[in-house]
């Protein structure tokens, strides 16, 4: 044991810990492998594995443990909090630029800094950098993983949280694991799923269903090289990990530790709903999924509590907010998880001026558990996904194929009237809809004003963008800003250039300019409305305690099909939010917010230079797609 384990060796802290969590561990092994008879062996080697993490981890994270331990409210529930997202070297090169971007960071009011595609993928073609060939190494043009662990403690100093992407449903076909199963290893042949011939593929493959319908169809892969078949939900050289294995699991949960002890202190669990394998089913959230993320919330908390895991849950609405766990304080999973239903639901929104169907399906969904975080968002590197918006129990919010079919559509700028610039995303054979490529600027209408050089629809395009902006910072969660959105930065259409980016959602991954390279003097003058009203939305929220994810948030139907609305409560202070979906002036009824608010109410929504000044006295009056804070309290 080296000296800093002396120093800290497991005692107080962790045996409290483990006392505490053991039991969530026991019933959550219980049902991923009911039928073991060495249960009790891959047991005691998890916590053994908890066990020399905690002995391993820095002083100063031991530290950070303790003061997260002792807080009242949970970090990532504070009102304070920003995340911003971003592929490290499109946005500053390597981890030394990202050290120098963190007064711009700082500046901005960052707090979580999720950078995409860091750990080492494979060569080429990576899906994004989410085929992982080496989990404790690094992509080489970013720096070394001693590089990467300088830069997590540059960014602790500077109050900013790291997040990174853990990919734990697949690993590249280059990793050592799948190279050895290639080779032949029975023993690393059962970390991933491998068939003789094709008779389960050919039985199982109709259940799935298909994420890369145009690009990789299926969901089985024959690997010549071992003559066998592997389950590949993504792309044919992202083989789908057998967790049905216990030693994967204490083989990934080694990873993830080893990074958490880096200083990263969020993980984001890529495509968690995949992640556990049942023949004869769809295999989306399962109900072993959600024991196998209750065993990673517990050794995680055992071990680093500090650390925050996050759900990518890319799913039916009603299916997202049990990647938290139930509402009570057992079988937790993660802390933190994506609202994608509600991102999508906006942009539905915005298409149609109509807000009814996003009040009625976020009205219905339950609440979060105590303790918890959305993250909320306008765009990500992701396409967005309307499918999110369907619902397979046929509830009256559910959008019909139809619907979905405008969507992709009008935000291909397909249809009569459309503002936005994007494109389609992988249609489905079969299916009405495809995802959506493209940046909030030009999804936004932004880009198709600039080439109309229309000075009115470029004035509406920003109020769309900071609308869209506006309500997550309002909403009971973390706002996520997704790199270069605050700069209204276009499509990048040069990215097939280049052999890597063929991928369609490479439309939205831009590299971020110097100064002003690249804009016109119209699109300068956008940008820089937008940037003014982002940064006043951000310091006027870090100001309202009531925006703390840890305050309720109820949706209400505003009498208006244009007008969205939502009510923040804490015990001293409420918060009513207005929305206005429209390209025109709208209203909601005096007594609508007299019910809610009194009439000391103001308007706290620091946008007055886009929207024109509040009078005070006319709240319920909304100019096109504006948006307001109706705040109630000293």
């Amino acid at each position: 044991m080296n000296k800093q384990g002396e120093q800290h060796r497991p005692g107080t802290a962790f045996e409290g810990r483990l006392t505490r969590l053991e039991p969530d561990l026991t019933e959550a092994l219980a049902v991923l492998y009911p039928d073991r008879h060495d249960i009790q062996l891959w047991h005691d080697r998890l916590l053994s594995v908890a066990q020399h993490a905690y002995i391993n981890r820095p002083n100063k994270l031991k530290n950070l443990d303790i003061l997260r331990e002792k807080d009242e409210l949970n970090w990532f529930q504070s009102e304070k909090m920003l995340g911003y997202m971003c592929y490290p070297d499109r946005f500053a090169g390597d981890f030394q630029g990202l050290k120098d971007k963190i007064p711009y960071l700082q500046n901005l009011g960052v707090t979580y800094l999720h950078l995409l595609s860091v750990l080492k993928a494979r060569d080429g073609d990576s899906d994004g950098g989410f085929a992982i060939e080496d989990y404790m190494n690094t992509n080489s043009h970013l720096g070394t993983i001693e590089d990467l662990e300088g830069l997590t403690s540059e960014l602790q100093q500077a109050g900013i949280s790291l997040c990174l992407d853990f990919v734990f449903n697949h690993t590249a076909q280059e990793h050592f694991w799948a190279r050895r199963a290639a080779a032949g290893d029975k023993t690393y042949q059962d970390y991933y799923y491998m068939y003789p011939d094709h008779t389960i593929p050919e039985e199982q493959g109709p259940l799935l269903e298909q994420v890369f319908p145009a690009s990789a169809p299926g969901n089985f892969t024959y690997v010549r090289a071992c003559e066998k078949w592997v389950w590949t939900t993504f792309y044919p050289y992202q083989w789908d990990l057998n967790y049905h294995n216990p030693a994967v699991l204490v083989a990934m949960l080694e990873n993830l530790l080893a990074l958490a002890n880096k200083g990263v202190q969020i993980f984001r669990l890529d495509a968690a709903i995949y992640i556990w394998k049942e023949l004869g089913t769809p295999c989306r959230n399962l109900p072993q999924t959600h024991a196998l993320l209750q065993v990673f919330r517990a050794i995680v908390s055992m071990a680093a509590p500090a650390v925050a895991l996050k759900a990518e849950a890319v799913a039916g609405a009603r299916h997202i907010t049990k990647y938290f766990g139930p509402l009570d304080t057992k079988k937790r999973e993660c802390q933190l998880a994506y609202h994608s239903a509600a991102m999508a639901a906006l942009w539905d929104s915005l298409a149609t001026g109509d807000v009814r169907p996003a009040t009625n399906m976020l009205m219905a969904l339950p609440d979060k558990p105590k303790g918890t975080s959305w993250i909320y968002y306008a765009r990500c590197h992701d396409d967005i996904g309307w499918g999110a918006l369907r619902d397979s129990k046929g509830a009256p919010w559910g959008a019909s194929d139809n619907h979905l079919n405008f969507l992709w559509r009008f935000y291909a700028g397909e249809t009569k009237d459309s503002f936005a610039r994007g494109r389609r995303f992988q249609p489905v054979p079969g299916e009405a809809f495809a995802g959506s490529n493209g940046t909030l600027a030009s999804l936004a209408g932004l880009e198709k004003a600039i080439e109309d050089q229309d000075p009115e629809h470029v004035n509406f395009a920003a109020r769309r963008i900071l609308l869209m902006h506006a309500i997550p910072m309002a909403l009971d969660g973390i706002p996520l800003i997704y790199m270069g959105d605050e700069m209204a930065l276009l499509n990048d259409y040069k990215h097939a250039d280049s052999a890597a980016h063929q991928d369609g959602r490479w439309l939205h991954r831009p590299i971020m300019p110097e100064g002003n390279k690249g804009y016109t003097p119209m699109h300068l003058s956008a940008r820089e409305c937008i940037q003014k009203g982002l940064h006043s939305l951000i310091k006027t929220r870090k100001t309202l305690t009531v925006l703390g994810a840890q305050n309720t948030v109820e949706y209400l139907v505003s009498g208006n099909p244009h007008i969205f609305a939502f009510v923040r409560r804490s015990s001293e202070h409420t918060l009513l939010c207005l929305a206005n979906f429209c390209g025109t002036d709208q209203s909601v009824s005096e007594g609508f917010i007299s019910q809610i608010v009194n009439k000391k109410t103001k308007d706290v929504s620091p946008l007055s230079d886009i929207y024109g000044p509040s009078d005070g006295q006319q709240n319920e009056r909304l100019g096109p797609y504006q948006c307001r804070w109706l705040f109630e309290g000293t």
